[in-house]
């Protein structure tokens, strides 16, 4: 830990000039329930010893096995009644965890006597207290620390405070004021989750409105606050905070549009991404406009290499930065090297740094407030947005505004159409009021480095990499709506964004979790997560064999390490009474109609409106053919692991099906245009011409065998065609994705129209033998990864070396692959690690 810190922020010369003593050099390596007898030695020892046995009291007695009994705490001759406790001793507690124990050790370090009065007494029982952890404690009044029994020792200039205060789960409500105490001036770590009452308003800024309340605190936990955007956006306005956690609560996309001013440096402009363009592409704005829906409009422009992300250095680490004033201002925003650690925001490493253990000499002050945890005000870095009502839209509009600067992002169940449910959003009206639909597709470019060059760890729900949405109809079981996404919902989204997240789209991200991911599957799913993961072990093979030219040459990437998949909970339960009584029949169009249950209001027409000028398309726009990946293929070129088939074009339309577009007229390509006049946030006007798929399309559905395998172009058409008024909307460049799907780079969409491709034709209830037919998921994995590591150890038997050439022919991916069962209502999750 002390190298840690070490490496966080130089030593003074005065440390670095200073003889050790060889009693601080073995002490780590002492046995901690020799500590109490050691400080008997002399003083000399005591000075050295002490501050380690009292500096975590509390996790050091359990560590030497003690139990929580309060009658059995006077067997640790060392540990005495507070009253019996000396002033120098009570200086040396530095953490004060409360955490797994009961209102025993609060009686044991109180009295008992008067409960009332124990957490008042805490700023004169211990004035030097850095970390109070009092998470899952149901009885202590966690309101008292804001009123010091002695309030006049605040204001002395000797006076350090607490910086680490986690009250998670606690049951008692904390008073209005309670952040405006003296005593949490200087709190870094704040995690108030799962407590009962409304987060006080007041800690934005103290009632003179002179300044914050909390000025030093970085890290701020708030889940399952029910905070709604309103409640939210009183209290966010702190760009000073790092670490930022609002999971669990009822914040919705109008609350994500405000956050880069509020707690982002929206005004640092983005680095450059011209200097990593052979490798990753470049970010590139045509034209200065844009929407609500999207943001500013700007496209990926690729380079020879990173449309099909195989150049040959794309897992070299970049150069490291140097900064010529380390210790003055706040460093601006710079793009990570790609080898760097991001900071830890868990209780337990923060708790770790500014309080240490018995294992170090705890540190002074100083050292802590400089470290980067403590200091740090570039903006928000670690983002958790898991179980709320935002958008997939939204979350990757947040994602693109900002200059890259998250290194940690959740967000395990966005909705998927930019809907939202809400009032005053476009709503398709293939979605039942009844339904939710989760997931993110088509926005695996989010996450490449030209966009989030600093991501290293993310987690997100799973239609990330297997493309398949969660549905959750609340008039249907949970078995029956994992079939029928699985049946009718996953092939219409590979038809409309056929690029699922890879690992070499993004070579710096070092972990991944997918969320909620169903346990039970038809086999599509099972066999798209097994391919993930043999890409995984693909990507850990081309590191391998990347060469560095010299034996100073440039570092090399990581790749991806470490795989977390978390299923969802046993579904299979309510098959027992699931009553087969229309297994053949089709869903009523009140069910899943495409025109059903919407109506409509003045919110859902378009931010650009067609222009009535005449069309003016880009007539060197040309079909594309791509793979899964979205790079251009070659007709004899081997298609790579998993890449899908090409879309084959439909069959022509019959005559009577073929109906001539207004105003879409035929242009000398098979592609028409319609230019669009939109507003952007300066109030300057601007056209793009927007991109209506082929002109020789039908307006009718597409017949039994179309449906089969439609065409996504042909597709996009007819749904312009056949509502024009409502999916005319939600204007956006087109991404990566739609490229791989067959519309020309380049061009602009209706989002609108393109989302709507997701509706099925048709739907139909499963019979009871089609659900009894899905199989466990995890059952699944568990059999591949078996089969790959006996592979593995197969192979280096008959090598006889211990490290063997990684790939062919076992493939097994040698990182960590974790599988746990999501708990919802706990909001923990319990797993296994499969290495």
């Amino acid at each position: 830990m002390q190298m840690q810190m070490q490496m966080e922020h130089p030593p003074s010369y005065q440390d670095a000039i200073r003889q050790l003593d060889w009693l601080e050099i073995v002490a780590p390596y002492i046995y901690a329930g020799e500590l109490a007898r050691l400080c008997l030695v002399s003083k000399r020892f005591y000075h050295q010893f002490a501050p380690r046995l009292w500096n975590d009291p509390l996790p050091l007695a359990r560590q030497l096995g003690l139990q929580r009994d309060a009658g059995k705490w006077h067997e640790w001759s060392v540990l005495e009644h507070l009253d019996g406790v000396g002033a120098a001793t009570s200086r040396l507690i530095a953490s004060l965890d409360l955490r797994g124990f009961g209102m025993d050790v609060q009686d044991f370090f109180f009295g008992g006597k008067d409960r009332s009065r124990s957490l008042r007494r805490l700023s004169s029982a211990f004035p030097n207290l850095r970390c109070i952890l009092l998470d899952d404690n149901q009885k202590i009044d966690v309101g008292q620390l804001a009123s010091p029994e002695d309030p006049d020792s605040l204001t002395s200039p000797t006076f350090e405070g607490p910086m680490l205060l986690s009250m998670a789960r606690c049951r008692t409500e904390l008073p209005k004021n309670f952040f405006e105490s003296l005593y949490l001036k200087h709190i870094v770590y704040l995690d108030v989750s799962d407590m009962p009452g409304a987060l006080g308003l007041r800690l934005i800024q103290s009632p003179t409105g002179l300044q914050l309340t909390l000025p030093h605190l970085r890290i701020l936990k708030t889940q399952n606050r029910e905070l709604d955007d309103l409640t939210a956006l009183q209290f966010l306005g702190r760009k000073q905070l790092w670490s930022l956690d609002l999971s669990r609560n009822r914040i919705t996309d109008r609350l994500i549009d405000l956050m880069c001013d509020l707690l982002f440096d929206a005004g640092t402009p983005r680095p450059s991404s011209e200097t990593h363009f052979d490798v990753e592409g470049a970010l590139s704005y045509p034209l200065e406009g844009g929407n609500d829906f999207y943001g500013r409009f700007g496209f990926i422009k690729e380079s020879e290499w990173s449309a099909t992300f195989s150049h040959p250095e794309r897992y070299i680490a970049d150069a490291p930065l140097y900064h010529q004033d380390y210790y003055g201002t706040p460093k601006p925003f710079a793009r990570l090297d790609g080898r760097v650690k991001i900071k830890d925001d868990s209780v337990n490493l923060i708790k770790t740094i500014l309080s240490v253990g018995w294992e170090c000499s705890i540190p002074s002050v100083h050292d802590v407030r400089a470290l980067d945890v403590c200091r740090h005000e570039g903006g928000v870095t670690h983002l958790y947005l898991n179980q709320n009502n935002v958008s997939a839209s939204a979350l990757a509009r947040l994602v693109r505004t900002l200059p890259g600067q998250l290194e940690r992002l959740e967000c395990d169940s966005p909705l998927l159409v930019s809907a939202n449910l809400r009032e005053g959003f476009f709503r398709p009206r293939w979605i039942p009021r009844t339904a939710r639909l989760s997931g993110i597709l088509g926005l695996a470019h989010t996450f490449r480095p030209v966009i989030s060059s600093n991501l290293q760890v993310l987690r997100i729900h799973h239609s990330l990499v297997t493309q398949l949405p969660s549905l959750e109809a609340t008039d249907l079981s949970t078995l029956e709506n994992l079939w029928l996404a699985e049946t009718f919902l996953l092939p219409r989204a590979e038809l409309a964004y056929p690029q699922s997240f890879v690992p070499d789209m993004n070579p710096r991200l070092r972990s991944l979790t997918l969320a909620r991911i169903p346990r039970y599957s038809t086999g599509r799913l099972t066999s798209k997560i097994i391919r993930f993961l043999k890409l995984a072990a693909m990507q850990e093979q081309a590191v391998q064999e990347t060469a560095v030219s010299a034996r100073r040459g440039p570092t090399k990437l990581l790749g991806l390490r470490h795989i977390r998949l978390e299923f969802e909970p046993e579904t299979r339960e309510g098959l027992a009474n699931y009553t087969d009584v229309s297994s053949m029949l089709e869903m009523s169009p009140t069910d899943f109609s495409f025109y059903s249950d919407w109506k409509s209001s003045p919110a859902s027409t378009p931010t650009l409106t067609p222009s009535t000028t005449a069309n003016a398309p880009p007539t060197s726009a040309k079909p594309r053919s791509d793979d899964v990946n979205g790079a251009r293929t070659n007709k004899n070129a081997s298609a790579p692991l998993g890449a899908l088939p090409p879309p084959s074009p439909a069959p022509p339309p019959h005559e009577s099906d073929s109906v001539r577009l207004e105003p879409f007229p035929p242009t000398e390509t098979r592609y028409t245009y319609l230019p669009c006049v939109g507003t952007w946030k300066n109030g300057t006007q601007f056209t793009v011409p927007v991109w209506t798929g082929s002109g020789t399309a039908g307006s009718a559905p597409p017949t039994q065998q179309q449906a089969q395998l439609p065409n996504s172009v042909d597709e996009y058409t007819r749904l312009l065609r056949k509502d024009p008024t409502i999916l005319r909307a939600n204007v956006q460049p087109a991404s990566p994705c739609h490229v791989a799907a067959g519309v020309p780079p380049g061009s602009y969409i209706f989002a609108a129209a393109w989302e709507a491709m997701l509706a099925p034709p048709d739907m139909r209830h499963p019979s009871r033998e089609e659900l009894e037919g899905m199989y466990d998921v995890v059952v699944a994995i568990k059999a591949y990864r078996a089969g790959t590591r006996r592979a593995y150890e197969m192979a280096q038997k008959v090598k006889g070396v211990r490290y063997v050439k990684l790939g062919e022919p076992h493939w097994h991916w040698t990182g960590q692959l974790e599988v746990s069962t999501r708990a919802v209502e706990e909001g923990d999750f319990g797993g296994k690690l499969w290495q």
